[in-house]
This record gives C-alpha cells, sequence and structure tokens, in this order.
C-alpha cells in the first residue's frame, strides 16, 4: 500500500468443529490445527508509543484472498482512505488457502486469533472498526456478532447479509444458497462452498449448522406483524450500488428495514450507475464514518 508498511504472519487456530450433537460419554472435541496467512498494514503515522493507532478488520469478499507470495491483500483495498488517515488495517486469508470460507466460524475464529496477535505485537486498539464487502459484509457481520465486545461500528459495502434467500413484496431475492451456477474460472458454485465450509449433511440445507453466522437470522426475532427484527451490536453502514446484480439492492433495503424495527442505528448510501464492487466515493465515506468513532 502506498501509505503504510505491509506485514504478512502467520495464525494457529483449531480448525475442529463439533456438529454432530453425540451424546456419547467421552471426550469429543479435537484439536485440528491449521494455519492461515495474515497481513497487516500500518499507516505512515504509526507509532510504537504513546496513543494506539485504531485498528481496522477489513474483510475480503469472495474474489480476494491473503497471500504475501502473489501479493493478494484481501480486503485492504477497501481501506486505501483510512490507511491515509492513520489507521491500521488487518486480514486473513481463512480456514481454507483459497479464501472463500463464507464468513464461517472457522474463518471468523481465525480471525480473532490474527487480532489477538496484532494487538500484542504492535500499539493497535484492542476495540475495533470493522470493513467488509460483499461476502466480506458476512464474515464482517458475523465476527461483530460472535466478539461484540471488541466491536465499535461496521461500514460495508454491497454486503451479502442473507444466506438462504427472502420473498419480499412478491419478489424473491437471491441467497447465497441460490447460486448452483459454476462459472468457467470455478471448479465449484458458491452453493457448492457453503455446504464444504458449514458442514451440510447430504449437500442438504441444515439450519442448525448456520445458526449465529447467518447475519439476517442472528441476534434476530420475527415480529407479531411477520416482520423480521435484527439487534446488531454496534452502529453500521451501508454503501449498495443499485445496479448490482450480485447482491440484490431490495435484499440489502430489507436488512436496513430489519435493524431500524428494531430501534438500532443504522445508515444507508445507494449509489446509482454503481454495479457490485467499490468506488472511491465509498472508501472516501468509509473513513469519515469511521472517523465519528475514534
Amino acid at each position: 500500500m502506498e501509505n503504510g508498511k505491509l506485514i504478512f504472519f502467520k495464525v494457529r487456530f483449531n480448525n475442529f468443529r463439533d456438529v454432530s450433537g453425540g451424546t456419547a460419554n467421552a471426550v469429543q472435541d479435537r484439536e485440528e490445527w491449521d494455519s492461515t496467512e495474515c497481513v497487516l498494514c500500518l499507516p505512515e503515522s504509526y507509532s510504537e508509543d504513546g496513543e494506539e493507532t485504531p485498528l481496522i478488520l477489513a474483510c475480503h469478499g469472495a474474489g480476494r484472498t491473503v497471500c504475501e507470495e502473489s501479493g493478494e491483500l484481501g480486503g485492504l483495498a477497501y481501506c486505501d482512505e483510512c490507511i491515509r488517515q492513520g489507521y491500521a488495517v488487518l486480514d486473513v486469508c481463512g480456514s481454507q488457502p483459497h479464501g472463500l470460507t463464507m464468513g464461517c466460524p472457522e474463518h471468523v475464529f481465525a480471525l480473532h486469533k490474527a487480532y489477538r496477535y496484532a494487538v500484542k505485537h504492535y500499539n493497535l486498539s484492542q476495540s475495533v472498526l470493522l470493513a467488509g464487502g460483499s461476502m466480506g459484509a458476512h464474515t464482517a457481520m458475523n465476527f461483530a456478532n460472535t466478539f461484540p465486545g471488541i466491536a465499535v461500528a461496521m461500514g460495508l459495502f454491497n454486503p451479502r447479509l442473507n444466506m438462504d434467500g427472502v420473498t419480499l413484496d412478491g419478489h424473491y431475492c437471491v441467497g447465497t444458497w441460490d447460486k448452483t451456477q459454476k462459472s468457467e474460472k470455478k471448479r465449484y458454485s458458491t452453493h457448492d462452498r457453503i455446504v464444504q465450509i458449514y458442514r451440510f449433511p447430504e449437500d442438504e440445507w441444515c439450519e442448525e449448522n448456520t445458526v449465529g453466522f447467518n447475519p439476517y437470522r442472528t441476534r434476530s426475532f420475527v415480529g407479531a406483524d411477520g416482520k423480521r427484527v435484527v439487534i446488531p451490536p454496534c452502529p453500521i453502514k451501508i454503501w449498495q450500488g443499485l445496479e448490482d446484480t450480485t447482491v440484490d439492492p431490495v435484499m440489502t433495503r430489507e436488512f436496513v428495514s430489519s435493524v431500524r424495527r428494531a430501534g438500532c442505528y443504522i445508515e444507508l448510501h445507494c449509489m446509482e450507475g454503481v454495479a457490485h464492487k467499490g468506488t472511491e466515493a465509498m472508501r472516501a465515506e468509509l473513513a469519515m464514518w469511521f472517523n465519528r468513532f475514534i
């Protein structure tokens, strides 16, 4: 990054997750240690002494990863203006080398391990801001919901926040589970990846395996009027391109409405003529949004 120093490192995390619900009178937990590559960008203003540098966890989407050898920087690109203004930014590859772990528990636990490493070895704030684009927004929401005492605020670009789709005003909004089409570049679909990383039995949707990691359903309830209410752990701002064909803007508006039904704070900036990508305006406003909280 032009305005910061890149530091690559690896952390170990336990890749085991018991989803069997077994009742045997025996130790069932395992330690299946794995490692993930991480990247931390320190701004030019960083100092080892004095005031802590504010830290952003910048969660990459399905089209990115973190890899020192190939120069892949994950979600750091979302935060170039933030780095220029003095923020440190951290991202991890995730619980699989290709990075396509879709905000699953292992990815979130690995990100927490990287966060703990970063604040231990560098002069960084222990409270964090969270940024994410597309499926990275899914990871950011899941991290904030899992570790609510750490998250201060979130900024999300074109967020994929609903795994299994939803019908709104007679219009069906496609969720990640519906994405069964394989592209020429990918050997398996988004649908296939969800089966793999959430460990669905027999390739069938398993609601129990997604509990706590499906943002539209986590920390939520359905009111007497049949409308869902979502209670996030911190303030959120969302930027949504209205020409986006990957994330339906209708679904984003519904997520915003579900948070407002709870009386919680959320902002939405809809952007005409913008598809499924980040823009200079989004990145500039992300820095302005985060500046409110430091």
